[in-house]
């Protein structure tokens, strides 16, 4: 049961009925009254064939050979190895035609002019070559003809085959679509009228056809091409009913014209000489038929197809452009409307007939936008450029006066000589979106001059904020050297150094004290931060670090926190200033002025103390020596110890003042700085 099951029995089913179809069709050609059974005129099966598997495909090719070798065994009584023979050469002949029209596309409906030229030319000239050289081939060894025959049974043989091809295989193919198209549910139900013309033109062929070729003929009439009365018929099916009736009309004559030329009738015994030479002029004639026919309704299929193809796209292209919501309209050169869709009727308010042929300037574009642009030089552009002008977007106006904005895509046209004729333009109603841009612009200036406004402030603010910043970093470099400065903002909390080797001075005024008794507290702080004053000046001349002053007592530094090797000289050439600048005082203020200077040199330890108006400050035994030497020295002069003197004994004039007690160092002995050397 699972053996049964299993098999295909459709498959099966199509192999028996093609089988079945080629043996009936070889029986009834061969026993037609006076056909030669090794060469019919007319050979059936080899349509059958070729029908067979171009609708089925190759794979159908045991039907077509099980019909051959039936055939062959049964009507002929041939043996089972020349039916076999046989059988391979008509299924190769099929098989051959399959292959040859796979290769061009060939489509079954032969609704194509290719497809009919195709089919003439590979199924019934090319591939009917195989079966009609292999089989006379094979009567010829076997001795069933004789060699001599060889050539005119062969080209019998190949006329009947072709004939066959292009009678028969048609007309399957055609009558298969339809048996296939009537359980389509889309197929339209036959009218009356339809039936009857069908009627008619199926009876007028039969009628003339029959009386044409079912005649005895006339020696009267014989010279008279009678045999092409049915032709005209024959045409008018094909125009009318296409493809089937082509082939319907060429089967039925032809059908006829053989019967006939059997019976005796017909034209072609009365031209013939012979009857070889009779069923020449049948075949050819049968072939012009068929061949025009099957010519001639491709044609007219493919102009319908091409006029149905065009007319809907052209209901198509009517339905997207009046149905679009868009504006679509074609201008011509000079800028006038050919073509107003019915959305852009609607929008713009004007009917079709009261816009074609006027000019879109002074229409549905102004003169002029309201930003004062001309329109109509516009349009000009776009007409004389049209390829740079493939959008744009302009200021439009309605019918009644409404200005709105409308976005524009164009397309240039041009005739058949490739010249320009014209735009089409299909426009996009933006003016929301511009209102929008407009209202936005005029948001964003009015932001703009916000944000401006605030900038302005802002800067105000910093260039205050950075006044603020420069005035307490001056006022933090007044109070510490800029190096100590810089380490206390990056955040150093504790600042000691030790430096090996400065030199210290030490400078206080002479009788300062009997001086504040003399002039006013005024008059004395002035002249007090005149004479301090143009001490800082002279420091900074000189590159030295003010440490501090102490009431009537300046204190400087040369050599930290940024060390130099010739310090010990930039103290010397400060006093020497500081002497030369308290002379000067003393003139221009009618006060005698005088001071005293200390200098020493030696290691010190500098640091920054306090958290509450904080100082740099020195400490160290150079600095309290130094502050001895501006004590123990004489009015108006430079008291050294003899670590600085041996430092500027090179440069500098000085006065030994030998061996002097000072207070908390004992002995020492010390130097005046006089002057420098002139060399």
């Amino acid at each position: 049961m699972r053996f049964i099951q299993s098999i295909n029995w459709q498959y099966l089913g199509k192999i028996a009925v093609i089988a079945f179809a080629y043996a009936l069709g070889a029986k009834i050609a061969s026993s037609i009254p006076g056909v030669n059974k090794l060469a019919t005129c007319v050979w059936p099966p080899a349509g059958i064939a070729q029908a067979a598997v171009l609708l089925f495909g190759r794979r159908l090719w045991p039907g077509i050979a099980l019909g051959v070798f039936f055939y062959e065994t049964l009507n002929l009584k041939i043996s089972l190895i020349n039916a076999t023979i046989s059988a391979f050469c008509g299924c190769l002949q099929a098989l051959c035609a399959f292959t040859l029209l796979q290769q061009f596309k060939f489509r079954p409906s032969l609704d194509r002019l290719s497809d009919v030229v195709n089919l003439i030319f590979c199924g019934a000239v090319v591939a009917t070559q195989i079966n009609c050289s292999l089989g006379t081939l094979r009567l010829c060894l076997t001795g069933l003809v004789q060699w001599s025959e060889y050539w005119t049974i062969r080209w019998n043989w190949y006329l009947g085959d072709t004939l066959g091809v292009l009678i028969f295989t048609p007309l399957l193919l055609i009558a298969y679509q339809k048996i296939t198209a009537r359980h389509s549910p889309n197929t339209r139900r036959k009218t009356l009228a339809s039936l009857i013309w069908r009627g008619i033109c199926l009876l007028s062929l039969v009628t003339v056809s029959w009386l044409v070729y079912n005649s005895k003929s006339d020696s009267h009439l014989s010279g008279y091409p009678l045999e092409y009365l049915p032709f005209p018929l024959v045409i008018w099916a094909t125009i009318q009913f296409g493809q089937r009736g082509a082939v319907l009309a060429s089967f039925l004559v032809s059908s006829i014209a053989i019967w006939g030329g059997s019976q005796g009738g017909g034209p072609f015994i009365a031209k013939a000489i012979t009857i070889n030479q009779s069923i020449l002029f049948l075949q050819a004639f049968m072939s012009v038929i068929v061949v025009t026919s099957l010519l001639l309704a491709a044609t007219i299929s493919e102009r319908a197809s091409a006029e149905y193809s065009l007319r809907e796209s052209e209901i198509k292209y009517r339905e997207l452009v009046e149905n679009a919501n868009s504006i679509i309209l074609k201008i011509d050169t000079e800028g006038n409307i050919t073509f107003f869709n019915e959305f852009a009727q609607k929008f713009f308010g004007y009917r079709e007939e009261e816009i074609l042929g006027k000019n879109a300037v002074g229409t549905i574009v102004p003169l002029t936008d309201t930003a004062g642009n001309d329109l109509k030089v516009l349009l000009n552009n776009i007409l004389k450029n049209p390829e740079e002008y493939t959008t744009n977007e302009n200021e439009s106006i309605q019918r009644n006066g409404t200005r709105v904005w409308v976005s524009w895509a164009n397309k240039p046209l041009f005739d058949a000589a490739g010249n320009f004729a014209g735009l089409l333009a299909i426009g996009t109603d933006i003016t929301d979106r511009r209102r929008a841009e407009i209202a936005l612009y005029k948001l964003n200036e009015e932001l703009e001059s916000r944000v401006e406004e605030r900038t302005n402030a802002l800067h105000e603010t910093l260039k205050a904020l950075r006044y603020q910043q420069e005035q307490s970093e001056r006022l933090l470099l007044n109070i510490l050297p800029e190096e100590i400065a810089n380490r206390l903002k990056r955040g150093d909390s504790t600042i000691a150094d030790t430096f090996a080797d400065v030199t210290v001075l030490f400078a206080d005024i002479v009788g300062f004290t009997q001086l504040s008794a003399r002039v006013s507290p005024t008059e004395l702080v002035a002249l007090l931060n005149d004479i301090f004053s143009t001490f800082d000046n002279l420091a900074e001349r000189h590159g030295l670090e003010k440490i501090k002053t102490i009431g009537d007592a300046y204190m400087v530094v040369g050599g930290l926190p940024i060390t130099r090797p010739d310090h010990a000289e930039a103290i010397a050439e400060m006093a020497l200033d500081m002497q030369e600048a308290i002379i000067d005082f003393s003139n221009t203020h009618n006060q005698y002025l005088s001071i005293r200077i200390g200098i020493n040199t030696g290691p010190v330890v500098a640091g920054v103390i306090g958290i509450k108006k904080f100082i740099y400050d020195l400490w160290g035994d150079t600095v309290n020596t130094a502050s001895r030497m501006e004590s123990h020295g004489k009015p108006g002069s430079i008291h050294v110890t003899s670590t600085t003197y041996h430092k500027l004994q090179k440069k500098y004039v000085f006065e030994s003042r030998g061996a002097i007690e000072v207070k908390g160092k004992g002995m020492m002995t010390t130097y005046l700085l006089q002057c420098r050397k002139f060399i």
